[in-house]
């Protein structure tokens, strides 16, 4: 447990604070924290060194005696209680197979955690970039219809034919559609950013990832580990059990036993209490006799056609396993490979939206100069200022682009974004 819990606190201070904490209190994140625990619980019951278990029996018996007096001084009821300790000094045989299969449910649990929570965080990270998106777009918008009012109001000074006053109007329209229709996008992205992220705050910057094992290939790694247990399992059933006890009788009423497995190197240490006490052994002419101590040996072979059946099922599956890793690692290097390049790609992309945004800015500078200066009219600035927006968009999806990649990146990885103040 408190693994798991170290686990939890590495995983989530990304998430403990700034845009990206409502995160942890997603249902999605709590069902995988849920279930990692749970792996958690699950392995370390298997680890217990020692394991207690008690049994009981009661019976009432029933005889025919000859003469019938003698049924009178038999006992009517039986009953017996065993008290036994199951040690666990190592891991050996089928004990060790189920502790690492225990391993394996955990690390799997943990991958699946990690990969729930690096899909939230894109999709918290798109939807941030969203409704950035839509607020721009609202902001072009509305410059849009400035635009067509100020065409349509000067179209009207210097009395413009009706057909320039029709398609005046209508491009207004238009504009004013678009301006309603951006609004509309506008909610509809932060509905859509509700429990992944707090637009309030600032997103934090995203570093590059540390680039450790891809998800995929630790998932393909853990079933050849799976499928090495069940061969070897399956081989073990070839091999013959034995089985080694060695009890004392301090009396009749009392058994102690020592007992030991080749399955699993287990000792395992019982007493016995019974009533009514085994009576001695009598000889007809000679006397009786009682055990006080026993050493019992008992051998056990199983075999065949279907244990070897299952042996040769399991080398397939092991061989399987191992090609399954090999496609993986392929998968893995080309994605990564890919994901590389459209990163080059998109910084290319937004470098040259940067560029643009600049030229933009400095051309909004002149005409606010010229206009100054008499050599421009309004609507010319209103357009520059249209344009300038548009190239603010323009950057902001580039960065949104290059975001969304960069967490397709974390997300391959299986890794969180850490902690950064904004």
């Amino acid at each position: 447990m408190a693994k798991a819990l170290a686990l939890l606190l590495f995983l989530l201070p990304a998430l403990a604070q700034g845009a990206l904490s409502p995160l942890k209190d997603h249902p999605l994140a709590r069902q995988a924290q849920a279930l990692l625990q749970a792996a958690a619980k699950a392995l370390e019951a298997q680890a217990s060194p020692l394991a207690l278990n008690v049994q009981g029996n009661y019976a009432r018996l029933g005889y025919e005696c000859t003469p019938p007096s003698l049924c009178q001084s038999l006992p009517a009821t039986g009953g017996s209680l065993t008290l036994a300790l199951v040690l666990t000094p190592f891991p050996f045989g089928d004990v060790q197979d189920s502790l690492e299969r225990a391993r394996i449910a955990y690390r799997r649990a943990e991958l699946g955690y990690r990969k729930v929570l690096t899909a939230l965080q894109t999709q918290a990270v798109a939807a941030y970039g969203r409704y950035q998106l839509a607020l721009l777009g609202e902001k072009v918008a509305q410059k849009g219809v400035e635009l067509a009012q100020a065409a349509l109001e000067a179209a009207r000074k210097r009395q413009a034919n009706p057909k320039e006053l029709r398609e005046a109007e209508l491009a207004l329209k238009e504009a004013e559609n678009r301006l309603l229709e951006a609004q509309r996008n506008v909610e509809l992205a932060r509905k859509g950013a509700e429990g992944l992220v707090d637009l309030t705050k600032p997103l934090p910057e995203i570093p590059p990832p540390q680039g450790t094992t891809p998800l995929s290939l630790e998932e393909a790694r853990l079933s050849l580990e799976e499928a090495r247990i069940a061969h070897m399992s399956a081989l073990r059933t070839l091999f013959p059990e034995v089985k080694a006890s060695y009890l004392l009788y301090p009396s009749g009423n009392d058994t102690l036993a020592l007992s030991l497995s080749s399955r699993t190197l287990q000792p395992t240490l019982a007493y016995t209490r019974q009533d009514p006490a085994q009576r001695p052994t009598s000889l007809p002419g000679v006397g009786s006799y009682r055990t006080l101590e026993e050493m019992r040996l008992s051998f056990s072979l199983t075999l065949s056609p279907g244990l070897f059946a299952a042996l040769e099922a399991a080398e397939a599956q092991v061989r399987g396993a191992e090609e399954a890793l090999k496609a993986a690692e392929r998968q893995a290097r080309l994605q990564e490979e890919t994901l590389n390049n459209s990163l080059k790609t998109l910084r290319t992309s937004l470098e040259l939206a940067r560029l643009r945004l600049e030229a933009q800015e400095r051309t909004l500078a002149e005409t606010k100069k010229r206009l100054e200066l008499g050599l421009e009219s309004p609507l010319a600035l209103l357009q520059a200022e249209l344009s300038l927006a548009q190239a603010e968009l323009a950057l902001a999806q580039a960065e949104s682009d290059l975001r969304t990649k960069w967490m397709e990146l974390y997300q391959f990885y299986g890794e969180l974004l850490p902690e950064v103040t904004p």
